[in-house]
């Protein structure tokens, strides 16, 4: 049996202090990052950014007291998700589960897909992270370079953005 996985709220600035800290201490913690085009002067960049700022995922027993108050006392970690108002801390579905490692990516920064466009407008995926995307919706920003898809975490939907190259 696979331990769950939950939702770190941690403050804005110290995901990856935090995740540091976590990865240190042995916890199985991901913080999905990505590579985004950057436009400065004129030229386009790629830049690392964390894809869900102000949020870790970490997998771990939670019926074990200790284990929840040696996550809780890490540096910039503010609470679990679900865990407000006297709710139950919820983990994350299979499902969800299955996206956050899906944007992981192997603990490696999303790198552009490869985006062919036929002169119809039509858009197929050549390679990258977005071929094994099984969710139903991308919109692709060609001019922005990037494609946004939408995953459910914690029951919410979320837009993510990921890069994409034109070939």
């Amino acid at each position: 049996m696979s331990m769950k996985m939950y939702v770190l709220q941690v403050k804005s600035g110290c995901e990856t202090s935090a995740y540091q800290q976590l990865k240190e201490r042995g916890f199985d913690v991901l913080l999905p990052m990505k590579k985004e085009y950057i436009r400065k002067n004129g030229k386009w960049e790629l830049r690392e950014k964390i894809i869900f700022t102000q949020y870790l995922f970490i997998s771990c027993d939670l019926t074990n007291k200790q284990i929840y108050y040696e996550i809780k006392k890490t540096d910039g970690v503010i609470r679990f998700l679900g865990n407000e108002n006297g709710k139950r801390i919820q983990s994350l579905y299979p499902y969800e589960q299955e996206y956050i490692r899906w944007l992981w990516n192997g603990g490696k920064p999303a790198e552009p897909s490869k985006i062919y466009v036929t002169m119809y407008g039509d858009k197929f995926v050549m390679s990258g992270m977005l071929r094994d995307y099984s969710g139903d919706e991308i919109d692709y920003n060609v001019r922005q370079r990037k494609a946004s898809v939408y995953i459910t975490i914690a029951g919410k939907r979320y837009k993510v953005t990921l890069p994409i190259d034109c070939i």
